[in-house]
């Protein structure tokens, strides 16, 4: 997540570790990345209790490549940040939604987010701004539909825990792993005490896996300087690798990302450009939040894949006359 008004440590005293550098920057990622998924929560308890599955089902289209395009459509449309996203996909593949399209909108909505956008162009706005938006979406776009793509081939238990296909052991949830649900109340007493539990239930069950990447994320970032990565940055195959792993380490939100990479001045676009379509696909910190919904195997296929899609991508680039 962003870490908003907190400074990036930049290095590690040569004695050892830094922890009150270390305690700043888990704070500042658990801290802005809380709010994003308190409001996932909401938004997924809105959809679990007050959304009927028909409605959704009804919306998609039929066939799941299809999906996919209109899974990056609505990530345009109603964009998230990455916590965020998380529970409300989970609730949308109880409703029915098909896992590959629930998992490329997930990806969809903070890559795509015009907000992110508008950021990468004010960020850059001194160094070739709308390039950088433009190989920004449009690296994104590609990744997205081959990793969309994918996923449309793998079978859903192969892709989902099992408590996210079936949902917790809870009167109101079937155990058809169909994914029908019973009738939600609406707007009564009943209704609202559905609503307050499912918004706990997501919120506090996703919060662990935040925090667990949160410490990670804040371990690693305080044990690099900076200034040490430039030269790797400027590198024709280093650059991407070291904005990707960049990305991996730092686990910015994608609205506010592009203000960190803009200040790596002597990193190479293709290097910057890795970073910031990296990042928003996963992270150390998303990597537990993926863990939380879906099979590991999963998540290690899906973290191989966008990362080497992003690595050639930005390569290419790099050789381009």
């Amino acid at each position: 997540m962003v870490f908003g008004a907190f400074d990036l440590p930049s290095a590690l005293p040569s004695a050892g570790i830094s922890w009150p550098d270390v305690a700043l920057s888990f704070f500042a990622i658990v801290l802005e990345g809380a709010p994003f998924l308190l409001l996932g929560a909401i938004i997924s308890g809105l959809v679990d209790v007050f959304l009927p599955a028909g409605l959704i089902k009804d919306w998609l289209p039929r066939s799941k490549s299809r999906g996919i395009f209109a899974a990056l459509g609505a990530g345009v449309i109603f964009p998230l940040c990455e916590c965020g996203a998380m529970p409300i996909v989970q609730r949308l593949i109880r409703k029915g939604v098909p896992p590959a399209v629930a998992t490329t909108y997930m990806l969809a909505a903070p890559a795509l987010n015009p907000l992110a956008m508008f950021g990468t162009w004010l960020a850059f706005r001194n160094q070739d701004p709308w390039l950088m938006v433009l190989l920004r979406v449009g690296f994104s776009i590609a990744i997205l539909i081959f990793l969309g793509l994918w996923f449309v081939r793998v079978r859903p238990e192969q892709m989902l825990r099992a408590e996210t296909i079936m949902g917790r052991t809870t009167p109101e949830m079937s155990p058809n792993p169909g994914l029908v649900l019973t009738p939600r109340p609406g707007l009564s007493l009943g209704g609202l005490q559905q609503f307050t539990g499912a918004v706990m239930r997501d919120f506090t069950g996703v919060l662990l896996f935040l925090i667990i990447g949160a410490a990670a994320a804040a371990l690693f970032s305080t044990g690099f300087n900076r200034n040490l990565l430039a030269p790797i940055g400027q590198n024709l195959f280093l650059g991407p690798i070291a904005g990707i792993l960049l990305a991996q380490l730092l686990c910015l939100c994608s609205t506010t990302d592009a203000f960190i990479i803009a200040a790596f001045a002597p990193f190479s676009v293709p290097a910057k450009i890795a970073f910031l379509v990296a990042g928003p696909l996963i992270d150390l910190k998303l990597y537990w939040l993926y863990r939380s919904a879906y099979q590991p195997r999963f998540v290690h296929g899906l973290w191989l894949r966008a990362l080497a899609a992003t690595f050639v991508l930005t390569l290419l680039y790099s050789l381009k006359p």
